[in-house]
């Protein structure tokens, strides 16, 4: 019998690298519907990203995945054209210019029009994946998805900064984090091998720490009010044993041994909190089709609202694992 596997991108992220550039709502719906149907986890994405050509220029692209917090160690970019018109094969020339030219082999290139014949003939020989994005119907979606309505149960938390109180044999070191940086690979776990370290983001240790510990996620509930409104609140979190570690410039912190990895003592994420039970109302339903053979590859629902007078939108999608089986995602973002 196919089953439904529900499954969540935790450490999905949305960067801003050029101000002058915001990421456009398809792009997002694209990012994460990208991230699901790949196998890599931990996932960056960053929009508008300039990345660095063999002549040196920097070159835009509108979606870049990452593993690592550095944008420039990128192993997939996308490009999307919201238009009415056809995307032709001049777009596909383009893209396949670019990708040489900046030494990336994953290529996606979506459309919310349709692709003309020459352009998919190019793209599948030159092995550029090619979607589209295109309205779904409710009646469609009702087949899996029938409320008019995306329902959170679970509290919104954005972090605003985090503190990090790290060791040295002497003292104490204090080290701050803004928003940005807490998407940021940047917090050492220990492996098996001696020397050797996982890297995971200060987001990371707040989901695990944090939000999956009982104790600590009761203490910080308990506070806020289920009225609705963003609230500003703290958490924090001892280490009486070293299990974290910081890795610091040596010459930032003027250390004699060049010993640049340092054990945390405490984390305190300073946050906004709201506690109230949320029903969004559906705002757009899509589906994502491969250009090549039509294959339905996720159906899409995007609820919208404004909280604190800022647009936000909750992202749930169906798509297929195997032919069969069926799983069922999404992300919340602004």
């Amino acid at each position: 019998m196919p089953k439904i596997i529900i499954k969540g991108k935790s450490q999905l992220f949305f960067s801003d690298n050029d101000p002058e550039k915001t990421w456009r709502l398809k792009e997002k719906i694209v990012a994460v519907v990208e991230s699901h149907i790949q196998s890599r986890d931990d996932l960056y994405t960053f929009s508008s990203q300039r990345i660095r050509n063999a002549v040196g220029d920097l070159e835009d692209v509108d979606v870049a995945f990452t593993n690592f917090s550095n944008p420039t160690d990128v192993f997939e970019f996308i490009q999307v054209r919201d238009r009415k018109n056809t995307a032709g094969r001049p777009w596909i020339e383009q893209i396949l210019g670019q990708r040489k030219s900046l030494g990336i082999n994953g290529g996606i290139m979506v459309s919310t029009s349709q692709f003309s014949a020459q352009a998919i003939r190019l793209a599948e020989h030159n092995n550029v994946l090619l979607r589209l994005l295109l309205p779904e119907v409710n009646e469609n979606i009702r087949r899996w998805y029938k409320p008019d309505s995306i329902g959170i149960r679970n509290p919104i938390i954005k972090i605003n900064k985090a503190n990090i109180l790290a060791r040295t044999d002497k003292k104490i070191l204090s080290f701050e984090a803004d928003a940005m940086k807490t998407t940021e690979n940047n917090i050492l776990v220990p492996t098996a091998t001696l020397g050797e370290y996982e890297v995971i983001s200060l987001s990371r240790v707040f989901d695990v720490d944090i939000i999956q510990h009982e104790e600590r996620n009761e203490e910080l509930l308990s506070k806020i009010p289920t009225d609705g409104i963003f609230h500003k609140s703290a958490a924090a979190i001892e280490y009486k044993k070293p299990r974290l570690y910081l890795k610091v410039k040596s010459t930032d912190i003027n250390l004699p041994d060049q010993n640049n990895v340092l054990p945390i003592g405490a984390i305190v994420f300073f946050i906004d909190v709201n506690h109230q039970h949320s029903d969004f109302p559906i705002a757009y339903r899509y589906k994502y089709i491969d250009a090549f053979n039509n294959e339905m590859l996720a159906q899409i629902i995007v609820a919208a609202t404004n909280i604190e007078d800022q647009r936000h939108y909750i992202c749930l999608l169906k798509h297929n694992v195997d032919g069969e089986n069926m799983s069922l995602g999404g992300a919340f973002f602004q």
